[in-house]
Parts: C-alpha cells; sequence; structure tokens
C-alpha cells in the first residue's frame, strides 16, 4: 500500500505544479472556452486542464518506473493506457481548436479504446450471479463501450468548476479499493496495473482540485 501512496502522492505534487503553468501557457496562446449555457461561470475559462494532468501521469509513471516502486510486470498496461490517454488528448485538443463533429469524435473515442486492445487491456469477465468470464470478442466490444461511454459522460458534467474532476477522483478511488483487493489480497496480478493507474489519478485529481477550492483559478 505505500508504493501506491507514494504513486498518488508523486502524481498530486506535479499536476499541483504542472497546472498554473499549463494554464499560463493556454492564456498566452489566447486557449480559452467561450461560456456554455450549461457553465456557471461568467467569463472565459483557460482550456488544457488535462494537458497539465497528461504530462503529471507521464511523469508519474517514468518516475514509478525507475523507482521501480511497484515492479514493471505491468509495463505493457501501463503503455497501452498512456498512449491511449495521449490519443484522447488530441483528439480534445482537435476539437477545441477545430469543433470536430460528433462523428469524428466518436471514431476518435473508438481508435484510443481499440489502442487498449492492442495491448491487450479489456473486460474479461463480469460479476453477475458469481462471475460470467467473457469471450474474447464480446469483452472486446463491451471495453470499447465503456470507454467511450465514460468518455462522453465525463465531458458532459464538465460544466461546474471541479465536478468532473471531484467525480473522476471518486471513482478512481473506489476502482482503486477494488483492484487493490484483487490485486494484493487476492493475488490476481492482472488488477496491478489497475490499481496503479488508478492511484496516479486520484493523485492527479487531488493535485488539481487546488486550482478552484484555494486559489480560485478556472482552467
Amino acid at each position: 500500500m505505500r508504493e501506491y501512496l507514494l504513486t498518488l502522492l508523486i502524481a498530486a505534487v506535479l499536476t499541483y505544479m504542472c497546472t498554473p503553468l499549463v494554464r499560463s501557457l493556454a492564456l498566452r496562446s489566447k486557449a480559452v472556452a467561450s461560456v456554455r449555457e450549461r457553465d456557471i461561470h461568467t467569463q472565459e475559462t483557460p482550456r488544457w486542464g488535462g494537458v497539465a494532468m497528461w504530462l503529471a501521469m507521464g511523469a508519474t509513471l517514468v518516475m514509478v518506473g525507475s523507482l521501480n516502486l511497484v515492479g514493471k510486470a505491468y509495463s505493457q498496461e501501463l503503455l497501452g493506457i498512456f498512449l491511449a490517454s495521449t490519443f484522447v488528448l488530441l483528439i480534445g485538443a482537435l476539437d477545441d481548436r477545430y469543433e470536430l463533429d460528433a462523428i469524428t469524435k466518436l471514431a476518435g473515442q473508438g481508435l484510443a479504446a481499440a489502442i487498449l486492445l492492442i495491448f491487450g487491456i479489456q473486460i474479461l469477465w463480469l460479476p453477475i450471479d458469481g462471475i460470467i468470464v467473457l469471450p474474447t470478442n464480446i469483452g472486446q466490444l463491451l471495453t470499447v463501450v465503456v470507454v467511450v461511454v465514460i468518455i462522453n459522460a465525463v465531458n458532459f458534467i464538465d460544466g461546474l468548476d471541479g465536478l468532473a474532476t471531484g467525480i473522476v477522483g471518486i471513482s478512481a478511488a473506489a476502482f482503486f479499493g477494488f483492484s487493490y483487493l484483487l490485486a494484493v489480497e487476492n493475488g490476481f496480478s492482472r488488477a496491478g496495473a489497475p490499481s496503479l493507474v488508478t492511484a496516479i489519478v486520484i493523485g492527479c485529481c487531488l493535485g488539481f482540485l487546488p486550482q478552484f477550492l484555494l486559489f480560485h483559478y478556472l482552467i
């Protein structure tokens, strides 16, 4: 558990440090979002908050790997997750700049999910009436659907400052508890990568939230 807590702390500190820098860069580059009907703020908001989290996530993965905090058995899965998140970030950046249509964004999100499948990351079973082991093709299809739905759900709730970050952080904490029990307590080795990734996500969210709660910075 100490290794995961240290990983969480590293991610939080790096996100906390990166966010003001990215915010300043967004303002200088005039990368700002106009006020939408579902937003509560009344002024244009700097974009690229996800860039700060992405930078912190990448740096944390490098540091965790270098320090061998949780071993390197999950390197392939972690690389796949990072590449998929990078692709989602690029799609978001293109959407911010060119306002992509819904079909293009949906296709991009599907390709991001496909990256996960290439690296062997997919839903294997469901805890329904015991455990239902899914056929490979069904598990892959379900993985794509879940990824696309979650991306759009988070994007939809991103109208209240800090709301999406808080919900993602709480959700990641729940997933961490579940995957940690599987990986550490029950010896299910394939749950190790989810434990590490969710710890990083929690840290990124904790490092990002002070921008709203303490300094009232919009991003």
